[in-house]
Order: structure tokens, then sequence, then C-alpha cells
């Protein structure tokens, strides 16, 4: 059979009656959906796309090799997985997910070295099917977890298996939300140039972070200038002339999930409220939501930063991580207190905490190219890009037309939001 051999030829696998692969009675294996295996190198490798209702089952395994990985992805630990299905992965992955489970077995050990979840998707005008790792607007960043000590085998093998025609992927993987410069990305480029397998960076931008390295002696923790700081510090002593105010930060479970609930309606009642996009808006998302900051607080992986004032919190921002690295999830404020800068305000404080810890390494903003307030409070940037690889030679020509068939899309929704603004700015001049 060449470079594969397919785990339904194996002794103890059978296709169900979808053509399904499934273990015979009495395996002690997970259930599979699809499987392939290669012995090309001293060891067996074995890649299993597992179906997520297998979760609990990979919770230990998945958790051992985040520990171990080249580079951390909170979104893909089983605390967060736990809480994005079915919720969140029912509206981004209707045709379902799957957990790529790349093992390596030995004599008398068997252990999991690249792990990602996985959809098939349709992208692009037209449309282009590709295979993607679930990375999304509510968990923006797509690095898989690769074992650090086996990484350039586990991506070689990696893409070796997944081109296997038996498993009937697309013949592209499209890797959303990468970071330029880290060791995975590195890694993955470098498997596919060594298999001779086309492969193309696009979508190149940055986001703001904030690194350790900005708590120099003396030197300003945030981006902001002197006189920007000398203005906030007067607002906030015009809030307190007016009412109570202080800053708090929920660590303990009960107090996140307090504070979650204050946050949803917070956000709710600003312009994601109004547009339709805030979390609560709709049933799921809110639920993921309340799920996803309950398991990690449990961990104490999960903390809220409140500014309050009489009473009501009017600015809240949402810090997921451990072990020094943390993402800024979420963020909202209370418009009708614009005067006072209310995020930028909770915004400081975060920064000026976050900074205070020994242990602390970087933040990623998560935020999109240019956010007005983020680039202005965090002075560092994080270099994201999105990444194609095709895995088969014959998929070399599909990277440029999925890339064009992406940009399109993107000037297509441009166009689009630009004509509807402008329309309702001409209804408001006619006064309808």
């Amino acid at each position: 059979m060449g470079m594969f051999e397919m785990a339904a030829l194996q002794p103890g696998r059978k296709r169900d009656g979808l053509g399904r692969l499934v273990e015979r009675r009495g395996d002690t294996r997970l259930p599979t959906l699809r499987s392939s295996q290669s012995g090309m190198s001293a060891h067996l490798w074995e890649l299993e796309l597992v179906p997520a209702i297998a979760l609990a089952r990979l919770n230990h395994d998945i958790g051992a090799l985040s520990e171990r990985a080249l580079d951390q992805n909170i979104f893909f630990e089983p605390t967060v997985l736990r809480a994005a299905w079915p919720r969140l992965t029912s509206l981004l992955a209707p045709h379902g997910v799957w957990m790529a489970c790349l093992w390596q077995s030995g004599e008398d050990n068997r252990a999991l070295r690249l792990f990602m979840p996985i959809r098939i998707h349709k992208v692009g005008l037209p449309r282009k099917t590709v295979l993607q790792p679930l990375s999304n607007q509510f968990m923006p960043i797509g690095t898989p977890l690769i074992d650090a000590e086996y990484a350039g085998e586990a991506c070689e093998t990696l893409l070796r298996l997944l081109s296997d025609p038996d498993l009937n992927l697309p013949d592209i993987l499209d890797l959303a939300f990468q970071r330029t410069d880290s060791a995975s990305t590195r890694a993955l480029i470098a498997a596919a140039n060594s298999l001779g397998l086309s492969n193309s960076t696009y979508n190149s931008h940055q986001r703001a972070a904030l690194l350790s390295k900005n708590n120099g002696e003396g030197k300003n923790a945030t981006g902001l200038s002197k006189k920007h700081l000398r203005e906030l510090a007067r607002q906030f002593r015009k809030l307190e002339e007016k009412g109570e105010t202080r800053f708090e930060i929920a660590r303990s479970q009960n107090r996140v999930l307090d504070s979650v609930e204050e946050f949803l309606t917070l956000e709710l009642s600003g312009w994601k409220g109004r547009k339709g996009t805030a979390l609560y808006n709709h049933k799921r998302i809110a639920a993921f939501s309340r799920q996803i900051v309950a398991e990690l607080a449990m961990n104490k992986n999960c903390e809220i930063v409140s500014l309050k004032h009489s009473g009501k919190t009017i600015a809240a921002l949402i810090l997921l991580g451990r072990e020094g690295r943390f993402v800024a999830w979420k963020i909202a404020f209370d418009e009708t207190m614009s005067a006072y800068s209310p995020g930028m305000q909770v915004m400081v404080k975060a920064t000026q905490d976050l900074l205070e810890r020994k242990q602390f390494l970087e933040a990623d903003s998560l935020a999109v190219p240019n956010h007005q307030m983020m680039n202005r409070v965090w002075p560092e940037r994080l270099a994201m890009t999105d990444m194609a690889i095709a895995l088969t030679p014959e998929a070399d020509q599909n990277i440029d037309q999925l890339i064009a068939a992406k940009s399109r899309l993107q000037d297509w929704k441009l166009l689009t939001k630009n004509a509807l603004r402008r329309t309702r700015m001409f209804h408001r001049i006619l006064g309808r």
C-alpha cells in the first residue's frame, strides 16, 4: 500500500453502514470517524479524526500535550472545547467538528503528539472547500498543539496522512490566526517545504499586545502619552466626585460568574446590542460565554477587571490565561459614560496589574488590525497571518484560487457594508 496503511484494513476495525470507521466491541481505543496510519519511521504514527462527542476521553492526553507544546493555545484546551460544542460549533461548523489527533506508538506507549479541532468548510467567492482548524471570532488563535520534542516529524506526518485519499478530505489545509513568528508556524512551513508541498501565507496583519519588557525602570507601562494619562486621571477624579468609583478584579469562580453576568448585560446595552452582535443576543453564544469563563475560573485561568461607579459596572474586561500568558477576550463599557473614558480606564488598570506580576510574559489583545483603543493602550504588535498548505502536489494551483476567492469575498463584504452605511445616512438626511 506504499506510504499509508489504512486502519480500516487493520484487525479489530470495520466500517458501519455509513462507511465510517468504527472499533470492534471491546476495543479500548477512541471511537473514530476516519483513521490512517504510517509506519515510515521507527515508530507507528496514527492520525485519528475523532468525533467531538469523545472529548471527555481525550481530556488527559490533550492537557498533557498542551503542557509540552511548542506554543500554547488556550482555545484548543479541553476546558474551552467543552464550552464550544455543541453550542458554538453548531453555528460555525454545521457540517461537524472532529478532533485531529496524531498519535505516536512505540513498544509500550502511545502518546499524543499533535492536536487541533478541525472542520470541513466552504470559504471565499466562489466557494472553495477547505480543511480548517476551528478558529473564529470567538476563538481567534488557530495554533495547533504540537509536541515540542517531536515537532518536525509530527508536522510532516500530519501533512502526509491528511492527504490519504481514503480519508476523502479537501486538498487544502487553511490555517487562520497563526502567529508569524511562532515555532508552530515555522514547523508547519518547514514540514510542507520538506515534502515539496506548495504553501503560502496571506492576510498578514498585526494586532496589539502587551509584553513584559514594557515594564522597564521608569518607563510608561502603556502606549499612552503622559498627557493622556493625566487626562484619564482627571476624568477618574470627576467620576469620584459624582459617586463611589473603584476597580474590582474578580478571580474566584463565584465572583467571576457574577461579573460575567454584569458584562453580558453591559455589552447588550451598547452598540453591539443594537447591532445584534453582543454575546447576549444569541442564546447559544451567551451559554458558551458563561461556560468558558466558569470552566477556566475553576482553575484560576479567568479573571474579570471591572470599573464600578455608584454600585454599577460601567466597564469590564475578561482576561483568559495562565502561567504568565493571557488574552484579552472581551471588553465592554457604558457608552453613556464615554466622557470619562471607562473602557480606557479599565484597560489601563488591567495593564498595570498584569505588569506587576512577576510571572507575566505577554498578553494578546485578540483585536482586529488598527483597533482604535487597543492600539493606543498596548504598544507592542503581534504579527499574524493566515496560511494555506496544499496537501497534494496536484493542489498547487488551488492555493492561489483559494486566496483570490477569499479576497473577493472580503471586498464584497466591504462594498456591501459601505453601501448600507450610505443608505442609512441618506435616510437620516431625508428624515425618514
